[in-house]
């Protein structure tokens, strides 16, 4: 049995139970008047092992806490966790210490998650895998943009990563696609948090190019990339996102760069009508074959 929690999208469910072929199942969950959680399993209906998987976005604050509670739940009832499935994951962006006095948020929130035994963490394209590692996790980083390019059916000739430090996902999708991969200069300033794209020294003349990255919000930095490559010479540019917190102010900053296509997983549940240039391809396939 996979326990999807509320933050799970319709579309994985349903996903879930046609390409894993198992049982489904969403604890009750309600509010109290000063919006703290209730959450309760029916403990008729919930086998002694089961899969636990969330999706921290929207409100990430409540998804974390329904976690924890599911699994201090699951915990009382005996129940064993083989593994959780973390689709976006809060508070993964602080992995280090950039300024004196910052947290690292990623240590912070999920090595409370050893306190219920829990062994393996299946995460969808985490932005640095490295601290769930150090925690102490068997951690399986699916990186589902290859699978999604496959099913959109692209003519790529180029991979690129948004900057130098995310050059493993590109590197990882290239080959499986059998194509070169490179990465763009990318320069953010620490305390302002302005970006400044460089594309000058690619070869891209002629090309379709593709940008792989694990998340996109405002959609401005892809935006400064997309308008970078076609100012050296891209014929087309695509981008494969794995989670995307898609606004209309996003669509509009990403409409107004030329980009050709977009392509986001469905880890989050979508609160806009999309356009056709965006396209959401269902990785449910990818996490069933990770919990096998």
């Amino acid at each position: 049995m996979i326990v999807c929690l509320s933050g799970t999208p319709k579309s994985l469910k349903e996903g879930f139970i046609r390409e894993c072929g198992v049982e489904v199942y969403t604890p009750f969950k309600k509010y109290f008047p000063d919006e703290e959680q209730y959450l309760r399993f029916d403990f008729k209906l919930v086998p002694e092992k089961v899969a636990v998987v969330q999706s921290m976005y929207p409100e990430q604050d409540r998804k974390v806490v329904e976690l924890y509670l599911a699994l201090e739940a699951l915990s009382g009832l005996g129940v064993e966790v083989s593994e959780v499935v973390i689709l976006y994951a809060a508070y993964a962006r602080q992995d280090k210490r950039f300024l004196i006095g910052e947290p690292i948020s990623v240590k912070a929130l999920y090595q409370g998650l050893k306190l219920f035994g829990l062994n393996k963490v299946i995460t969808l394209d985490v932005h640095t895998p490295l601290p769930f590692i150090d925690i102490g996790f068997h951690l399986v980083n699916i990186i589902p943009h290859s699978y999604m390019l496959s099913r959109a059916k692209l003519k790529i000739d180029l991979v690129l990563a948004p900057d130098k430090g995310a050059m493993y996902r590109a590197e990882k999708v290239a080959k499986d696609m059998d194509v070169t991969y490179d990465y763009l200069d990318k320069y953010r300033d620490r305390v302002t948090g302005d970006v400044k794209i460089d594309a000058k020294v690619l070869d891209v003349v002629g090309k379709n190019v593709v940008i792989v990255d694990d998340i996109i919000s405002t959609g401005r930095t892809l935006a400064k990339a997309v308008e970078a490559l076609y100012r050296a010479g891209a014929n087309k540019v695509y981008a494969a996102v794995t989670h995307a917190l898609v606004s209309s102010e996003t669509i509009t900053i990403l409409s107004r760069s030329g980009i050709e296509k977009l392509l986001i997983a469905n880890t989050i549940e979508q609160r806009i009508e999309l356009p056709e240039w965006i396209q959401v391809i269902d990785v449910s396939k990818t996490l069933c074959e990770a919990l096998k």
